[in-house]
């Protein structure tokens, strides 16, 4: 498939009165177009603060420090501010984690879209922004449209909020969509709709998204490939498929434990022992070796590369970051 967006060994850091906060650190992430790209993880991984590196919203004290965040074959991180306010939106646009934070609740909805519209399509008049803000609330599924073009974000309810959100994200047909846990506080029935409406617009438009969640139900219903993330590092990568039949990696063997079984009785809940380690005090070697069951002496001393794993189902992407795999060949990008 054609390559969208391409990130190089991304790491953006904070610089704090306490230390450096290494937050996002080395990161790869390939986008195909058309494709649906997961990042899972625990909070506080690194997740949010990718996404919104490739938007480049990173506030002081934060900063990208290194590498490249290619879309289209252009590398965004040489983008002035105003060459960035152009790209937000239109090429790429985001659908923040709550909604009722990210709308404004002194302007009503329908203006908050139709400015959307006005500011990357300026030759449109306020009646054609209407009328295309109206069109992508029918295409989002908010009824009655034309009532709730004048409503105010507090009037409505958390899954009618975020369909405003998404078709926010989508009403200027952007190449990429970013979406920062999308269905968070809402209810399951909510939830479905929502991920059948985001994967329903994906097909109609063509636009990639980029999903951001810590619920592996979600990935396993509407992702082609996952990125698992742990403490700032990509710990494994693999297509949805391959990720759920032949798990690689203790952490994300431990997130797939971690979700409960409905036929499971009196089964005490799996907990991944141990806490997420503060980015200022990681520990030496692999990161995630002080909560890990199989961990070996060298996983203390040294951090391993990504290593490509043997996949039974033919699977050629499927990369890991463990010593378990060691006999096999590193990624061509970790190489030291």
């Amino acid at each position: 498939m054609e390559e969208l967006l391409n990130i190089s060994n991304l790491k953006t850091q904070f610089f704090t009165k306490k230390g450096i906060v290494p937050a996002v650190d080395g990161v790869s992430i390939t986008i195909s177009k058309g494709s649906v790209v997961g990042i899972v993880g625990e909070s506080g991984c690194g997740k949010s603060m990718t996404a919104m590196s490739v938007m480049q919203l990173i506030q002081k004290p934060g900063k990208i420090t290194d590498g490249k965040i290619v879309l289209q074959g252009e590398n965004l991180l040489k983008y002035s501010k105003e060459q960035m306010r152009n790209v937000r939106g239109d090429k790429i646009s985001m659908i923040f984690q709550e909604p009722m934070t990210a709308l404004n609740p002194v302007y009503t909805v329908g203006k908050q879209v139709t400015e959307a519209i006005t500011i990357h399509h300026r030759e449109k008049s306020r009646e054609e922004a209407k009328e295309k803000t109206l069109e992508i609330f029918r295409a989002v599924g908010i009824p009655e449209p034309e009532k709730r073009f004048y409503s105010y974000p507090h009037q409505l309810s958390g899954g009618l909020r975020q369909r405003v959100m998404i078709g926010m994200a989508m009403v200027c047909n952007p190449k990429l969509m970013i979406a920062d846990e999308p269905t968070t506080a809402l209810d399951v029935t909510i939830e479905a709709q929502i991920l059948s409406l985001m994967k329903n617009l994906q097909k109609e438009r063509g636009t990639s998204i980029l999903l951001i969640t810590h619920n592996l139900g979600v990935v396993a219903e509407i992702c082609d490939y996952v990125y698992v993330m742990y403490a700032g590092k990509i710990m494994e990568q693999a297509n949805a498929f391959e990720l759920f039949k032949n798990t690689a990696h203790q952490y994300t063997d431990g997130l797939m434990k971690s979700i409960p079984k409905i036929t499971a009785q009196k089964q005490q809940l799996y907990n991944i022992r141990g806490m997420v380690p503060n980015l200022m005090r990681l520990p030496k070697g692999c990161r995630f070796c002080p909560r890990c069951e199989k961990a070996m002496p060298r996983c203390f001393e040294q951090e391993p590369p990504l290593y490509r794993v043997k996949s039974e189902y033919g699977d050629e992407g499927h990369y890991v970051r463990c010593f378990l795999h060691e006999n096999s060949e590193v990624k061509e990008d970790e190489q030291p």
